[in-house]
């Protein structure tokens, strides 16, 4: 029967869960908090490990099933979403690694440009729609940004500085075609919890600046939009919830550990602090959520 619990159903947003583990956790390593910080890291690199590896053998066993998210409009974006928990990964491991950690970060980059290139392509090969233009499709394509923050430790600030240019263009370019998609309609209601990825690139492009030794103007022009869209998505958080739990709940995990972060950067102890400690109680609770799930099968059903 179809309602059977089957790897077949094992959902492509779950490959968001890293993303926002491992944002929590260099938030917390970056308040200097270790015992904190390196456990939820190595929680982090486990979850990413058995995600993606229940991923690649649902590739192989239901090779239907994985080719059918791919071409899902509104899903294909998750894909992106492996890679950068590569990127993550590579950050996790570069105090202990750094060689290691280098060549993870050099492989986890060249996936994720071949996942945004195949997007892209996609579209000029006149098989996109418009239905391509929700939030998730930000992560293959503005992810980008995310990498110089761990290219500069590495010894690689040029390849962070190119990388940073194609994420924040591709941002600048995709920023107003979501905006006017949600002017002709708004997004199914089990993905408005997704809105909160338009939190991302700017709060990830101050990380970024930062890390790459750009000038403060630049840091606070970016730092300041990401307050204003994280009261923007204040404002209509009802709106966004008014579904109930459903695993684009994730997709607040890793805006809201990307913007604590860079709050931490510019604002008293006291502010940052209680930035990370909301961002920390946010994030358990989904997990929490996702594990109930988890429990009962509904991971490996139809959804």
């Amino acid at each position: 029967m179809t309602d059977q619990p089957s790897l077949a159903h094992f959902p492509l947003p779950l490959l968001a869960v890293p993303l926002g583990l491992g944002g929590l956790g260099l938030a917390w390593r970056q308040a200097e908090f270790g015992p904190v910080s390196e456990t939820v890291l190595a929680v982090m690199v486990l979850a990413w490990l058995l995600i993606l590896g229940l991923h690649i053998l649902r590739a192989l066993r239901h090779r239907e099933a994985a080719l059918a998210d791919w071409r899902n409009p509104m899903r294909c974006g998750f894909v992106g979403a492996a890679s950068i928990g590569m990127m993550l990964t590579a950050a996790t491991l570069t105090p202990y690694l750094p060689e290691f950690a280098r060549g993870l970060l050099l492989l986890a980059i060249t996936l994720h440009l071949g996942v945004g290139l195949a997007l892209l392509a996609r579209v000029l090969r006149g098989e996109g729609s418009a239905a391509m233009l929700v939030p998730p499709l930000m992560i293959p394509l503005v992810g980008n940004v995310l990498a110089p923050i761990f290219c500069v430790p590495l010894g690689l600030p040029m390849l962070g500085w190119m990388l940073f240019g194609v994420g924040m263009l591709l941002w600048l370019a995709l920023q107003p075609l979501l905006l006017g998609r949600l002017f002709e309609a708004p997004l199914p209601p089990p993905l408005r919890p997704s809105l909160a990825i338009l939190l991302a690139p700017s709060a990830v492009g101050a990380l970024a600046i930062e890390a790459l030794g750009g000038p403060l103007p630049a840091f606070l022009a970016l730092y300041g939009l990401a307050a204003f869209i994280f009261a923007l998505l204040m404002v209509v958080l009802r709106h966004m919830l008014g579904a109930g739990f459903t695993l684009s709940y994730w997709g607040f995990t890793f805006p809201l550990a990307a913007f604590t972060a860079a709050t931490m950067k510019i604002a008293p102890a006291m502010i940052g602090h209680s930035m990370l400690a909301l961002a920390s109680m946010v994030i358990i609770g989904i997990a929490l959520a996702t594990l109930r799930l988890a429990s009962r099968g509904a991971l490996l059903r139809p959804h």
